[in-house]
Formats: C-alpha cells, sequence, structure tokens
C-alpha cells in the first residue's frame, strides 16, 4: 500500500527531475574518474567536492520547503537540524581517526586530551559505528524539531512569532557548542577527518562516491516529498496553509499534521547536514548561525517555494553566486543576498519556477445566470409567537440539537455573551439576528469551540457538554460552520475543496494512504450539484466569484455531513439573484439538518420564513416570526430604528 502511494505521489515535472538527477549522479563521477585531467570532459575533484555540496544545500532548501511552502511554517531555525546532523556525522569521523591524531589517544579526540578530559563522555558511545552515527543524524534533529513543535504547534504559535523562537533555537545551540565543556570541540569544532566507512576521505573515489550518495539522498527526499505533497495529506497541508481554521473547523487536528511534517522536514535537514561534513571536512558551531537559516529561505524563496523543484534550483544557483562574489568581491556578498531577496519578494513572488506558469491562467469565473427572486414561502409559524427571554431547560421527551444554558464570555470586560440561554430543537432551521455586537459571531464561536465561555453549558444533543471539546472535536462530533467571509482552500480546486471536507478518518497517517472511492466520488458530484458549481470542478477556488465561494463553504458543510450547520452571514456581498439561490439552498439543506443562521438581510430572512432569534448585548432579546420581532418596540429601538 505504501509502495502504490509513494508512486501514484509522483506528479511529471517531479520524475523528469529525478531521471535528471539520476544522470547528474552516473555522469559526473564517470567524468571525474573515467577521464585524465587534461581531457575535455574531465570533472576535476574540487567541482565534484563543490557539486556534492551543493546538492546538500539543496537537499536542506527542499527540506524548508515542506513546511514552509506546503504548510505555511516559516523556519528561521533549520541550520539547527543541519548543524545537529552533520555534528553527529563529525563525530564518527573523529572517532575514526584513533590513535593516528596528534596525541595519539585510541579513543579521545584531540580537542578532549588537549582540555584534559580523562573518559570519553556518555553521549558519544556508539559513533565508531557508521550506522549509528546515520540513525542519530536522523534521530536527534527529529527529536529535537518534535519537541519543539509539541509545545509550538499544541500552544498554536503562528506566523511571525514562530519563526522568531526558530532562531532562537538555533541560536541557542551555536551558543551552547561554542562552550568548550559541552564536549563538541568549543569555537574550533570537529576537524582532521581521515577516512569514512575504510575509505580516504580525501581519496578522489571517495569524493566521487559521496557526491552520489548526496544525489541520491536529494533524489530520494524528492520523491518521498512529492508523494506526500500528491496524496490527500499533502492537500490537507496546503488546506492548513490556505486556512488553517477552516482546516480546523472540518475536523483535522492540524497540530498533529505541523507536527508530523515538521518532524520529518528536520530529519532531512540532518541528513543533508551528515552528508555536508564529510565532504567540507569541518563542522564547528558557525553553522547554527541565524543567518543560515535566512540564506537557506532565500534559496527557497528564489526558486519558487511550494514546487519542491524550485528550491533545489535556487539553492545551486545562490551558491554558484555566493562562491563567485565571496571570492572577487566579499564585501559584497551580504548585500547582494539582501538585494536578492527584496528584488524576488517584488518581482518574482513565485520564483523562478513560478516564470514556467506565465500566461497559463485559467478562464475567468462563470457568473450563474440571473434567477428570478424565490416566492415567500407559506409562513410555517405563526405571527404571535411570544419572546423567549430566558428559555427554560428542554423536555425530557423534547428532541434538542443544541441547548445553551446561562453561557457568558467577557472580553477585557466587555460581556459578548450575557448569561445566555437558547434552544434550538432537532430538525429546525433558526435565524439570529442583532445589531453590531449583539454576540452573534461569539454565539457561533462558543458553539463551535473557539472560545471558551466564562460559565454556562452548551449541550449537544442533551448528552454531550461541547465546552470541554476543541474545534476539531466537536466539527467530527456533528457541527459545521460557515464563517462570516468565506473561507476556502483557494490553492485547491473546488473539487478537492469538497473532497477534504468529505466524512472520512482525519489522522495523518490515514490520509496519507488514502484515496477516494466510487461511493466518495458520487458523493462529491452530489454535493457539486447541490451548490451549482460541478462545472467548475477543476476550477482553482481562489479563481471563483464571491458568492460562488460563498457556496462552496456551505457545499463543504454539507459534504462533512453535520448534524447542526452554523451559516454565518451566507448572503453577504451577494447579488439578488445568488441570495435568492442560497435561501433557496438552505431550506433544502434544512430539510434533513438543523440549520441556525445568523444574517443581517432581513428580505433573506423572510425568504427562509424561519423562527427569529434577537440578540442584543449579548442575551437573548426576542424571539418568534419575522414580522413578530419586527413588530417588537425592543428590536425597533436597539435594532431596526424608529421610522
Amino acid at each position: 500500500m505504501i509502495t502504490a502511494m509513494l508512486l501514484r505521489g509522483l506528479d511529471r515535472r517531479a520524475v523528469l527531475f529525478l531521471i535528471a538527477m539520476a544522470l547528474i549522479a552516473v555522469a559526473v563521477p564517470v567524468a571525474n574518474l573515467a577521464f585524465s585531467p587534461d581531457h575535455p570532459l574531465h570533472v576535476s575533484t574540487f567541482y565534484v567536492t563543490v557539486g556534492g555540496k551543493f546538492l546538500c544545500y539543496a537537499l536542506l532548501a527542499v527540506a524548508i520547503d515542506l513546511v514552509w511552502g506546503f504548510c505555511g511554517i516559516l523556519s528561521l531555525g533549520h541550520a539547527a537540524f543541519f548543524g545537529l546532523g552533520g555534528y553527529a556525522m563529525g563525530m564518527y569521523l573523529m572517532r575514526q581517526i584513533g590513535d593516528r591524531g596528534v596525541y595519539g589517544h585510541p579513543e579521545l579526540p584531540d580537542f578532549m586530551v588537549f582540555l584534559s578530559w580523562e573518559d570519553l563522555p556518555w553521549f558519544w558511545l556508539g559513533f565508531d559505528q557508521f550506522w549509528f552515527a546515520m540513525l542519530m543524524a536522523l534521530v536527534v534533529p527529529s527529536l529535537l524539531a518534535f519537541a519543539f513543535g509539541w509545545f509550538a504547534f499544541r500552544s498554536r504559535v503562528t506566523g511571525v512569532y514562530l519563526s522568531i523562537i526558530t532562531q532562537a533555537m538555533t541560536f541557542a545551540l551555536m551558543l551552547a557548542f561554542f562552550r568548550n565543556e559541552m564536549g563538541f570541540g568549543g569555537n574550533n569544532g570537529l576537524t582532521d577527518f581521515r577516512d569514512i566507512l575504510g575509505f580516504d576521505i580525501r581519496a578522489d573515489e571517495t569524493r566521487a562516491g559521496l557526491f552520489v550518495a548526496s544525489a541520491a539522498a536529494l533524489g530520494l527526499c524528492l520523491f518521498l516529498c512529492s508523494a506526500v505533497i500528491n496524496s490527500k495529506l499533502g492537500k490537507v497541508l496546503v488546506g492548513v496553509r490556505d486556512a488553517e481554521s477552516r482546516t480546523r473547523f472540518l475536523g483535522y487536528r492540524v497540530e498533529r499534521y505541523k507536527l508530523l511534517v515538521w518532524t520529518l522536514s528536520a530529519a532531512m535537514a540532518g541528513l543533508a547536514g551528515a552528508l555536508y561534513v564529510p565532504q567540507v571536512g569541518i563542522i564547528n558551531p558557525s553553522e547554527f548561525q541565524p543567518a543560515n537559516s535566512i540564506e537557506a529561505v532565500i534559496w527557497v524563496a528564489l526558486g519558487g517555494r511550494g514546487t519542491l523543484v524550485g528550491p533545489v534550483i535556487g539553492a545551486i544557483l545562490v551558491n554558484i553566486g555566493k562562491s563567485f562574489l565571496t571570492t572577487a568581491f566579499p564585501e559584497v556578498w551580504l548585500f547582494a543576498l539582501g538585494a536578492l531577496f527584496v528584488l524576488t519578494t517584488l518581482f518574482l513572488p513565485r520564483g523562478v519556477m513560478g516564470l514556467m506558469g506565465r500566461g497559463r491562467k485559467g478562464p475567468p469565473p462563470e457568473v450563474p445566470e440571473p434567477m428570478p427572486r424565490a416566492e415567500p414561502q407559506p409562513q410555517s409559524l405563526g405571527a404571535a409567537a411570544a419572546p423567549t427571554i430566558n428559555r427554560a431547560p428542554p423536555k425530557e421527551d423534547e428532541e434538542v440539537a443544541l441547548y445553551l444554558d446561562g453561557v457568558s464570555v467577557s472580553f477585557d470586560g466587555f460581556k459578548a455573551l450575557n448569561d445566555l440561554s437558547l434552544v434550538v430543537e432537532e430538525g429546525e432551521m433558526r435565524a439570529i439576528i442583532g445589531p453590531n455586537g449583539a454576540g452573534k459571531t461569539t454565539l457561533m464561536d462558543v458553539v463551535t469551540g473557539k472560545t471558551r465561555p466564562d460559565k454556562g453549558t452548551i449541550t449537544f444533543h442533551q448528552t454531550t457538554d461541547l465546552t470541554r471539546l476543541d474545534e476539531a472535536e466537536i466539527a467530527n462530533l456533528g457541527i459545521g460552520r460557515k464563517f462570516q467571509k468565506p473561507t476556502v482552500f483557494e490553492s485547491h480546486t473546488v473539487w478537492n475543496n469538497i473532497a477534504l471536507a468529505l466524512k472520512a478518518p482525519r489522522g495523518p497517517f490515514a490520509t496519507l494512504v488514502a484515496r477516494t472511492n466510487t461511493d466518495e466520488r458520487a458523493r462529491i458530484e452530489s454535493v457539486l450539484d447541490t451548490i451549482r458549481l460541478r462545472h467548475l470542478s477543476q476550477r482553482a477556488a481562489a479563481d471563483l466569484s464571491h458568492g460562488q465561494k460563498q457556496w462552496l463553504e456551505i457545499g463543504m458543510l454539507i459534504a462533512q455531513d453535520p448534524k447542526i450547520l452554523l451559516v454565518d452571514e451566507p448572503a453577504a456581498g451577494m447579488t439578488d439573484a445568488e441570495t435568492a439561490e442560497t435561501a433557496r439552498l438552505l431550506r433544502r439543506i434544512a430539510a434533513n439538518h438543523t440549520v441556525i443562521v445568523v444574517e443581517h438581510d432581513m428580505d433573506f430572512i423572510r425568504d427562509l420564513d424561519v423562527k427569529v432569534t434577537v440578540l442584543h448585548e449579548g442575551a437573548v432579546l426576542a424571539e418568534g416570526t419575522l414580522d413578530h420581532v419586527s413588530a417588537d418596540p425592543r428590536v425597533i429601538e436597539v435594532y431596526l430604528g424608529r421610522s
């Protein structure tokens, strides 16, 4: 199953690039070893070593692209993982020196003898074995990333704040490794390597072998990343990047996805560091410098983040330029690097790979033909319904979908909800209206787990207290939410937006191997027919009109198959025809679901023909039909205004 998933995940661009990598991995060593130095096809060992180093940089760039380009995590600390992998390999190479060192000690490296260490530290044990060193080059960065991500992602640290603490992480490691008592060579680091796996590390054949190993590692990681990104798991990652809150409200545990891809990225960076060290011959604390992480981000930006192949190109191009400038004009390099980043941001926001996609944008979004406004349906509630200010608890034999009892929420002293009590019956469609600041959005926030109430209970189907659950748990329980501003995955097609919302296992490993079956395809097509977007199924969601995005988000709620739908201002920004169609759509949905609609458009509420609850200052002011609440003097005063 895993092998099939990996092969299925390769796209045409990845296949072509992997073929090119394989050819380079064969051609360069052959040109180095098979031809004499005076032959025109000969590649010198110097350039083989430089090429191998660039391939390690490219692997680091791919690792950063995996988290930044596809998951939206801008890391300024990947030099930490790269450096840890390098130190793991450096420790192995130091153990291989043995008694050939300056001081001739059979176990202790020269710097330990110089510092009067008597015994080999425990954390150096096992590094006389290559397999153990390679394992640690993957495990140690992964463990650090897992521990860091566990706290950061569970605490929902995002954006620039996350970037800053990743930079602080690598800076702290740099300071620690500078200390002699740490046992890693202090300022001088680890160097004077002699051999690897019994081969002379300076020999041409060894250098060619390291080049091949670097190319193979890069190809393998590109293969793995391409497979992950083209799986459902990869689509969820892009969803997190585009609309993290929407991903949570679809029932995905975002922190688990971030933690998985963050840890995988760290392992790849560690592998790059382990292959880098034997080719450059030294590893010291300068590899942890935050500037190195920032430079690696520039590689990704220049090549094109979110492309995998682009960062490889960016890393190689920037380092070719660096090799030239630091030799010819060393004082210019940092200025050139800064200028490169600014110019890339301004003129190449999609990087070098973005140039290949110019002129291939799809046609403009299609707008459905105007439809006649729907005739109001017969009133289903009596106009004389009495307002309900403090609703009594539901009786045991009542079928209640949602019950809020004495719910209060305060923000810096302002009471957004004030002892709010509300009962919504099973299968009912309820409209919530009220002036700005009345507590309508906060009501939805507390029901869906985004905000914790200060007091009160929220009971789902008279059995489950929602105040103890988070957004994903509530979504998986059967409560879907649409936001005021349509939040869809704009980088995905309309089809994939609905596919990601389908009710299915939400775990990272389940999505890694998931495939859309026949029943799920039929379900997606049914939802697309319901929201009238089937003809746009392969259109990117970003290219839809505002009204079509509203329908798409409603369709994503339908695909979740929830028991309760919370719909926040579905008619906002719509044309009259789109508003009428949205009202019809919600009435169809309400035939099989409980629906709560927040809206300001009174004509839209009248089209729905449902019971209306008026909120004011976080409490229920009135309830009944629209005609009834519209005639209430209190409602006229606080919401509708006096004529």
